[in-house]
């Protein structure tokens, strides 16, 4: 095992965060997440004995996950307020710092290594590169100092692809353990990196009030990948004011490219390169989802 003589000299009890995101996912991501990892043994650590969530969502291509993750402004079908992203940042600070947990950022794993661990800490590494074997150096250091109840998240900037088509906006979510926190399992419900706020709150077993924090936490489903996830609205708008514009549910997947273009509606079961309109076959959802983005906005 990676983890044997690491786990005996770390003395802190207190439940770490370690999330790493890459820049972009590998190309060699598949969809069940796992079989290009087979020959990287780090890699396959995290997967045969993590949960890996096939569909997960950025909450934006066009920022750093790190800024996501502690400042989405990223909606999920509520109305939010225009200081929701800073509040949503304090509030989540709040509740870390009420069990004395720091944030702490490393560009590189080695830096984190020669760090002092004494303190139950959210650490935040940012890795540029997205090549397998390079990603399997910097996780076999990793897994070889973190202790079991160490909380191990793998995921992404963004896919590859263009600026919000669906293999830009999916990223894979992985959440490794070395004890028995999370289940290993494959999970093909949609979450999206804003869940990551409240999931790591839960974990940690920190308290936090249910409308204070952008997302919803899946911690059930770290613990039991086949635990069912409510059906939800997930949201997304360029920065740029002439940009594209998304709305997911389900199946459906409705955008436009800018303001001044026609709405378009895809199945993505049976249409996952989006070339097929059925706006016209489906009114009903069309019109609604239209709602929807209005009530959101």
């Amino acid at each position: 095992m990676l983890f044997m003589t690491a786990c005996s000299e770390q003395k802190n009890s207190d439940p770490n965060i370690v999330l790493i995101t890459l820049e972009k996912w590998p190309a060699e991501w598949t969809e069940n997440g796992t079989a290009a990892f087979q020959s990287q043994a780090a890699l396959k650590q995290l997967t045969e004995n993590g949960v890996v969530f096939t569909k997960g969502f950025t909450t934006s291509p066009e920022e750093n996950i790190a800024q996501q993750a502690l400042q989405s402004g990223m909606h999920t079908g509520h109305l939010l307020s225009s200081d929701f992203d800073k509040k949503n940042l304090d509030n989540f600070k709040n509740a870390l710092l009420s069990k004395n947990y720091k944030i702490k950022k490393y560009s590189r794993i080695a830096d984190w290594l020669e760090a002092d661990k004494t303190n139950p800490a959210l650490n935040l590494f940012r890795i540029n590169s997205n090549n397998l074997e390079d990603l399997n150096g910097e996780l076999t250091d990793l897994l070889a100092n973190v202790t079991p109840n160490t909380l191990v998240v793998l995921t992404a900037l963004s896919g590859g692809g263009i600026a919000y088509s669906e293999s830009s906006l999916r990223v894979p979510l992985i959440f490794y353990t070395g004890d028995d926190k999370v289940k290993k399992g494959i999970n093909k419900q949609a979450i999206y990196t804003a869940d990551l706020f409240p999931t790591i709150a839960d974990f940690l077993n920190i308290p936090y009030a249910a409308n204070t924090l952008d997302g919803q936490s899946f911690y059930k489903n770290i613990k039991q990948p086949a635990t069912p996830l409510d059906d939800r609205i997930l949201y997304w708008r360029s920065s740029n004011k002439n940009g594209p514009e998304i709305l997911r549910y389900n199946q459906w997947k409705m955008r436009r490219e800018n303001p001044d273009s026609e709405w378009q509606l895809f199945d993505m079961i049976t249409d996952p390169e989006e070339t097929d309109n059925v706006s016209a076959y489906h009114p009903g959802k069309f019109e609604k989802f239209q709602e929807w983005i209005g009530e959101i906005k």
